[in-house]
């Protein structure tokens, strides 16, 4: 059946082809959608011979009904036709889709966890929800602690329209401080996750992606507003293509559990954070094994190291507070810093530095005990 909004959807996209006024009509002629001044509220289909069908499982169910025959009918006609029976299915395919939000969540859900495999598929399915993989995007991952949503509280009609409110509480975020790069696409991912697709633009994407890691830390600080809730964002790097996206969503994914599990939660943790710590993400092997033992033994040779670190970090990188749990004088505590640094190249007061020793420290400490 050609319903309204099928209807107008057929005339906006035909209108851009063809310079004349046009009505879009079911198959007795009645007009769903025209912008022709000259028609009422139905017209004679046998009366106009430049009448296009639009034909569905081989019946006639309307028409795209010009104002006049053009001079190239019989080259345009076809063309219209096929333009408009493409929207025809897709709508219609999208129409008898339950649940389009969920049915969306479940389509981003697979393609970022790798359940969908033939890309052809892929592709298919994302022309239903007007997704275009040639749109530079990376992936983020936003956790929301909330008890409705980690089951804390039951309550399943409440959790529903907490997960719509959460959705359009992250797109209008994103579009009140990215106004030009609004082509999003935001799903919710099960438990208390929701992932966001985040568009980049169409500038030089060799530096866009640098210019939205320097904004996360806003972004942290809007999405937050606009939950009202705890939130933990992870951040992956752009890569290209559908598979790029899983890429990201994979970096986002580790970002956020390792950053939640090292520092703590209630924060914006991008991939990059980790820097040359991110290959442990994949593990114990013999690489990141020698990695976190060759940066430890840069500080083998300086005294009370680990100590100070330890204390460092569990005290948030807060000097004066770290200074009284040692017992030591503040300029002590930071000239044994400044070794650190010397030793390392890595800064312990700076954030994306501090990451890296306390994983390097951890990593550490988990290989020794796997070993005893």
């Amino acid at each position: 059946m050609l319903t309204q909004s099928i209807a107008d959807k057929i005339h906006t996209k035909v209108a851009g082809l063809v310079d004349q006024p046009l009505s879009v009509t079911d198959a007795n002629g009645t007009i769903l959608a025209t912008s022709d001044p000259k028609v009422d509220e139905s017209t004679d289909i046998d009366a106009t011979p430049w009448a296009i069908k639009l034909i569905q499982n081989n019946e006639t169910i309307g028409f795209v009904v010009l104002s006049k025959k053009m001079p190239n009918h019989e080259e345009i006609a076809p063309l219209i036709q096929s333009i408009s029976e493409l929207i025809l299915h897709q709508s219609l395919l999208i129409e008898r889709l339950p649940h389009q939000e969920e049915r969306l969540d479940k389509f981003i859900y697979d393609l970022l966890t790798g359940s969908l495999t033939d890309f052809a598929t892929i592709s298919a399915e994302a022309k239903l929800f007007d997704i275009d993989f040639d749109v530079a995007r990376l992936a983020l991952v936003v956790t929301v602690d909330d008890p409705v949503l980690t089951g804390q509280i039951r309550d399943m009609s409440d959790r529903e329209l907490r997960i719509t409110r959460y959705k359009f509480g992250l797109n209008r975020g994103l579009n009140s401080y990215y106004t030009t790069t609004t082509n999003n696409v935001i799903a919710y991912l099960g438990h208390n996750s929701f992932g966001i697709l985040k568009e980049l633009g169409d500038e030089d994407i060799t530096t866009s992606p640098e210019r939205f890691k320097r904004s996360t830390g806003t972004l942290y600080g809007i999405l937050k507003s606009e939950i009202k809730q705890p939130v933990t964002i992870g951040v992956g790097n752009y890569h290209p293509g559908a598979d790029g996206l899983r890429q990201s969503y994979d970096e986002a994914v580790s970002a956020l559990e390792l950053g939640s599990q090292t520092w703590d939660d209630n924060r914006v943790y991008h991939i990059d954070d980790f820097g040359v710590v991110a290959p442990l993400l994949s593990g114990v092997d013999e690489t990141n094994t020698y990695f976190s033992r060759e940066l430890l033994e840069k500080l083998s040779t300086h005294d009370h190291v680990l100590e100070t670190l330890e204390s460092f970090f569990r005290n948030n990188m807060a000097l004066t507070q770290t200074a009284n749990e040692l017992g030591i004088h503040r300029n002590t505590l930071v000239y044994r810093l400044e070794r650190i640094t010397e030793a390392l190249q890595l800064d312990p007061r700076v954030f994306e530095d501090a990451v890296q020793i306390k994983l390097a420290m951890l990593f550490a400490r988990f290989v020794e005990q796997s070993q005893q």
